[in-house]
């Protein structure tokens, strides 16, 4: 008895349509291009011995735009003048008179509506001027009960994931060729 077979596709249209279908879900679209922070200046958690003029975020996209609002450890502002956009770099001045722990409060909006936000802490520990009767100071550190740290900023993102789609993406890259190229060696048999 003979075997019946339905219509078939032509390999290499079948093979087209997966690949096209593979890089149209592997492709990164500009709705996904969150503002993603990379870096801070001050480094999150780190303990600076400078006066900084102005507290940076980096992103790896250009944001829409963006808020940063720092403050001191008496809860005061301390920011200098309006937050400036320069690139993908968020540049916020700002005038630190208290030693102590800084509070980084942030948010960037993407293109397409998104918002990030994050918070993250940096320590002013300046160095105390040179007094002719005192010993050389030491290191400083932060205030009791708040140990010098180092770390990424952390960000909380209102919906979006593009760092965690990136696995996926690939993932489905991958399954869309492994499928092509076994349909493939399916219809030379």
């Amino acid at each position: 008895m003979p075997t019946v077979r339905g219509p078939t596709i032509p390999p290499r249209l079948l093979l087209t349509a997966l690949l096209a279908l593979g890089l149209a879900l592997a492709a990164p679209g500009t709705a996904s291009a969150h503002p993603l922070l990379l870096a801070t200046e001050p480094v999150a958690d780190s303990t600076v011995m400078t006066t900084p003029r102005a507290v940076t975020l980096t992103f790896a996209a250009r944001p829409a735009g963006g808020e940063v609002t720092v403050t001191g450890p008496d809860g005061a502002s301390a920011g200098a003048g309006p937050v400036v956009l320069d690139g993908a770099v968020l540049v916020a001045p700002v005038a630190l008179t208290t030693a102590g722990r800084h509070t980084v409060t942030w948010s960037a909006v993407s293109d397409d509506g998104h918002r990030q936000r994050g918070v993250f802490v940096f320590y002013h520990a300046p160095a105390a001027p040179p007094s002719p009767l005192a010993p050389a100071a030491s290191t400083p550190t932060p205030p009791a009960g708040e140990p010098a740290r180092t770390g990424t900023a952390s960000g909380a993102d209102d919906g979006g994931a593009p760092a965690r789609a990136v696995p996926v993406l690939v993932a489905v890259g991958l399954a869309t060729a492994l499928a092509a190229a076994f349909l493939v060696r399916r219809g030379r048999r």
